[in-house]
């Protein structure tokens, strides 16, 4: 049973996410409530839950601290976080905690359903890996090629600290293995397969690399073992420090071979990465993250030879900022569903990244992150997309498969390309084309002094008929959404630029400084000088 905790300073908020799921039927138990980030520390202690559902406002510890805090406790925890509208800025530093549902209130319930049937999936996954094990010494076999390969598989794959409750002698006799003092140290083989054929396509190739590597490495280590995980080899290797060369040199014919022999024919590209080099077994887990990074790599140095750590990195507050300006062009566009600014943000993106020394899994997250923010944004706009979370899974499929920038970044236009296409077939959303058209026009117009007359001209229906559609479409009226964009502006002008408040407020179209102020606080809950403070 999947646990879960919810809090919320507003106890009717709580409850009404307790009436609004069938818990037992999807396998779900509510653990407990709480009214602040403090009480749901102590509960996630106490009741170690999978799931917790947080307001991102709180007394106490509010929801990102709280967060913070608890990725502490339990670093798989899973979060769907729940605000206001006006929070929707704030709420994106959820993301960088792990944070990956975002529900605005007033909850709706099939949202809140599918956000967590979403989640439902990955817990699963890794409750089996626990409960894997857990059961692992009970399945240990005599078989010694098999013990192992089980307390390796372990070890890398799902519990590194298992090699703190023995010693490498009591490793050795227990588990059948040869290490000695040396150097420890993974090698990560990848293995893209070119004719998209499946994982079953790989299995026979993946038995056929591990006896190759065996064969040729067997005499020249103290002790070598390979695991395989999905479509990844992990070669585990103690050796003396004087055979480093030769081992480096045994691998690239290795590589060359494999890459002639297998790709030749079953068009599958092998790509590998040596991870750092460490002295104790106790710190092999830093040898495999610092290979399963590289390999990351490969989809900006390519695929198909050895990827090595070149000590070139891009300054981190830089792509901050380059991914800050991407995101906010990307949301606008993506508002006015404009499928020609949405390539040319995301086609400008990938000509600014493809200068900077960015690592590989720096852009698959930001490509993820692009994903996340289109599906809000679609959210936030009130347009619902059936089989949504069917097709964002299948997105991020392919991205962590992805072998290539072009490739990376096809997926994701061709996924948005593709989504937007069918909101344009769907007669549920017959009128998306007018919006679209509204939106675009607002956008453009938000300075004057525009009213529903000039937009009814504009698209070419009876303003009052238009008026309906639009509040139909989007949950607002065309002046809430008049308002929603001029602030939208003005909060850019007053994190980028030193304009008096009377400037900002005639430069987005509003003549009474009193009423873009009452109307500012409205959508964002503080004053236009509060607001430059906090976040310029």
């Amino acid at each position: 049973m999947i646990r879960v905790v919810i809090a919320d300073d507003e106890s009717r908020i709580c409850k009404l996410i307790m009436k609004l799921i069938d818990w037992d039927q999807i396998g779900m138990l509510v653990v407990g409530t709480a009214s602040n980030g403090i009480e749901a520390l102590e509960l996630i202690e106490k009741e170690e839950p999978d799931i917790v559902i947080t307001d991102i406002r709180m007394p106490g510890y509010d929801g990102l601290d709280m967060i913070e805090k608890a990725k502490k406790i339990n670093d798989d925890l899973e979060f769907i976080i729940i605000s206001g509208y006006g929070e929707f800025e704030y709420a994106k530093k959820a993301m960088a905690f792990g944070v990956r549902d975002y529900l605005l209130k007033p909850i709706n319930k099939d949202d809140l359903l599918n956000a967590l049937l979403r989640l439902q999936k990955d817990v699963m996954e890794k409750k089996e890996q626990l409960n894997w094990g857990k059961e692992f010494e009970s399945k240990l076999k005599k078989d010694m090629n098999k013990v192992r390969e089980a307390f390796l598989g372990k070890l890398i794959l799902f519990d590194a600290e298992i090699h703190k409750t023995y010693t490498l002698r009591e490793i050795n006799e227990n588990y059948h293995f040869h290490f000695q003092r040396g150097i420890f140290s993974i090698a990560a083989l990848k293995l893209d397969d070119m004719g998209k054929e499946g994982l079953n396509h790989l299995k026979n190739i993946m038995d056929e690399i591990k006896d190759i590597v065996k064969a040729k490495l067997q005499g020249i280590m103290y002790e070598l073992d390979v695991i395989q995980s999905k479509s990844d080899i992990y070669i585990v290797m103690n050796y003396d420090h004087s055979m480093k060369k030769k081992i480096e040199i045994v691998f690239e014919k290795i590589l060359e071979y494999l890459n002639q022999r297998i790709f030749g024919i079953e068009k599958v590209e092998i790509t590998m990465a040596f991870g750092e080099e460490v002295g104790t077994l106790q710190d092999i887990a830093k040898s495999l993250k610092s290979a399963q990074l590289l390999i990351e790599d490969r989809i900006l140095k390519g695929t198909g030879r050895i990827i090595r750590a070149d000590g070139k990195r891009a300054d981190g507050a830089e792509l901050e900022n380059i991914f800050y300006n991407v995101s906010t062009k990307f949301i606008k566009a993506v508002e006015v569903f404009d499928m020609n600014d949405i390539e040319n943000v995301i086609l400008n993106f990938k000509k600014e990244i493809s200068f900077r020394s960015i690592r590989g899994i720096e852009l698959k997250n930001m490509i993820r992150e692009l994903a996340n923010m289109y599906y809000i944004t679609m959210k936030r706009n009130n347009i619902r997309m059936d089989h949504g979370a069917e097709a964002y899974q299948n997105l991020m499929d392919l991205v962590n498969d992805c072998n290539s920038t072009e490739g990376l970044f096809h997926e994701l236009l061709n996924h948005i390309t593709s989504s937007i296409a069918a909101l344009d077939r769907d007669k549920n959303h017959s009128n998306l084309k007018h919006i679209r058209q509204a939106r675009k026009f607002i956008e453009e117009n938000y300075m004057n002094n525009i009213t529903l007359e000039d937009l009814g001209a504009h698209i070419g229906f009876n303003p009052s008929y238009f008026s309906c559609i639009f509040k139909k479409e989007t949950d607002m009226s065309f002046i809430e959404y008049l308002s929603k964009v001029r602030i939208e502006k003005a909060k850019d002008l007053l994190k980028e630029s030193d304009l008096r408040i009377q400037d900002v407020c005639l430069m987005v179209g509003y003549n009474d400084v009193k009423y873009f102020t009452k109307s500012f606080i409205k959508h964002t809950g503080l004053k236009p000088n509060e607001y430059r403070k906090v976040f310029a």
